[in-house]
């Protein structure tokens, strides 16, 4: 079915010296519909304890919100922004931002990051999400209806662990694996108790975080 609503916004990372980011964007009802909708923000990348996050979806929400649900009329239009404030501490922080239409469950993602350093020289241009610490995870079929493979290639040995969210930030799955040489290797992941819809896959180990959406359909 044709979404209802459009989540206008560009996948984006700045890196620099800045003591305050926003990333914006709109979320526009495009039906004759009143739509229910629900802004979800899941942590893909955990900022330090020292930085500030917050969401505004038509008003600015406390820093420990991470789901809102609101209305939207028909044509009407919601500012959509996430304010991130660093205070001088070094690190990166990756968020995932999921509008959902309650009734038909269709979604829309946007990936915003942030990395903060002494070094950095700050851009106010949105370029292609290339945080630093972040990959991009290689897994396939995708979209699937029964299982999907992880591919880990060049990774350090040690201790991994995998989990598997929704769109609402709940995990869903999880698995620890362990690998003892840099080789690739590939991870079967068995999909057949998830319902339909779209999930994030993380791996997390050896300092990094490696991520990709994946899509169920039954």
């Amino acid at each position: 079915a044709e979404s209802r609503f459009v989540f206008d916004h560009q996948d984006s990372s700045i890196t620099g010296l800045g003591e305050f980011y926003q990333f914006e964007a709109f979320i526009i009802n495009t039906s004759d519909d009143t739509l229910q909708l629900t802004a979800n923000r899941i942590s893909l990348a955990e900022a330090p304890l020292e930085w500030s996050c917050s969401m505004c979806v038509v008003y600015c929400l406390p820093p420990f919100i991470d789901v809102y649900d609101f209305t939207l009329n028909p044509g009407d239009s919601a500012w959509f922004s996430l304010d991130v404030y660093p205070f001088e501490t070094d690190g990166t922080g990756v968020w995932s931002i999921t509008i959902i239409d309650s009734s038909t469950m269709d979604a829309d993602t946007a990936q915003y990051g942030v990395t903060y350093g002494s070094t950095g020289i700050q851009s106010e241009t949105t370029q292609p999400m290339t945080p630093q610490g972040i990959e991009l995870l290689n897994l396939f079929p995708n979209p699937t209806n029964a299982s999907f493979t992880l591919t880990l290639d060049q990774m350090i040995p040690g201790d991994y662990n995998l989990s598997l969210f929704d769109l609402l930030g709940h995990e869903v799955d999880r698995r620890a694996i362990h690998i003892s040489h840099s080789t690739r290797q590939n991870v079967n992941w068995d999909a057949n108790a998830l319902s339909s819809g779209n999930y994030f896959v993380q791996v997390r180990g050896g300092g990094k975080v490696w991520l990709q959406q994946i899509t169920i359909v039954k």
